[in-house]
């Protein structure tokens, strides 16, 4: 584990901290024939080497090298068009921590038997239970708030000035699965903090007429995806 560790380590300080943004570009510029790649991946290696203190071993440098070199190529090469930068960029880092975890386990550091740990994980009823409550916040709790506040949709619609699209269920979203954290791990003052920055954040400070209907359409919403929130949360914890 500690291995695993400081390797994570050095790859972070590799991709984020000493990787300048103009190599970034010179490698989805120039490909297989870019300096910087290769650049870039020395230093990965050279940390890697460095934080693990192991020196005379040949297998870290030469995996960490091999295995970086070819998932940055790849990334130019195979990055589809139309993917979601954000999706594709969790994916990229995913396939960076699974080539780590490779290297830990090629160079004997780390055994795992990923069979007996799944069997584990999907027969843990708390686990299980967890994952039922942050499903529920996530996607069926929005079409109950979807359906619970229809009745003044179309009146909220009516010159309403523009906005993100879908960033209000995203908002909704992420503010469940906070609340949702903070019931679980018995933070309940942090729920307080956000309730207040959601409703300075989202209501409207204009004196116009439509301010003050957004600004109920607003609370009604958001008490009532708190409200399931923290039911879940209370629930969960029940059975926990």
């Amino acid at each position: 584990m500690v291995l695993l560790l400081r390797l994570l380590i050095a790859h972070l300080l590799a991709d984020f901290l000493f990787q300048p943004g103009s190599w970034v570009t010179e490698k989805n510029e120039r490909g297989i024939k870019s300096v910087k790649l290769l650049l870039h991946v020395l230093v990965v290696t050279f940390l890697s080497v460095v934080l693990t203190l192991d020196y005379f071993s040949w297998k870290i440098p030469v995996f960490i090298f091999v295995f970086h070199y070819l998932i940055d190529l790849g990334k130019i090469y195979l990055k589809p068009a139309k993917l979601n930068h954000l999706l594709w960029f969790l994916f990229d880092q995913l396939v960076h921590l699974v080539a780590i975890v490779a290297v830990v386990a090629i160079t004997n550091h780390f055994s795992f038997d990923w069979k007996m740990k799944f069997t584990e994980l999907v027969t843990d009823p708390n686990l299980l239970v967890l994952i039922v409550a942050y499903i529920f916040v996530i996607w069926p709790s929005m079409i109950i708030i979807n359906l619970a506040t229809k009745r003044w949709q179309n009146q909220m619609n009516e010159g309403a000035e523009p906005s993100l699209p879908n960033a209000g269920k995203w908002i909704g979203i992420l503010e469940r699965v906070l609340v949702l954290t903070f019931v679980l791990t018995a933070q309940f003052q942090a729920i307080g903090f956000l309730i207040a920055a959601k409703s300075i954040l989202r209501i409207s400070v204009k004196s116009e007429a439509h301010a003050r209907l957004l600004s109920e359409y607003v609370l009604v919403g958001t008490f009532i995806s708190f409200a399931i929130a923290i039911l879940i949360g209370l629930s969960a914890l029940s059975f926990l």
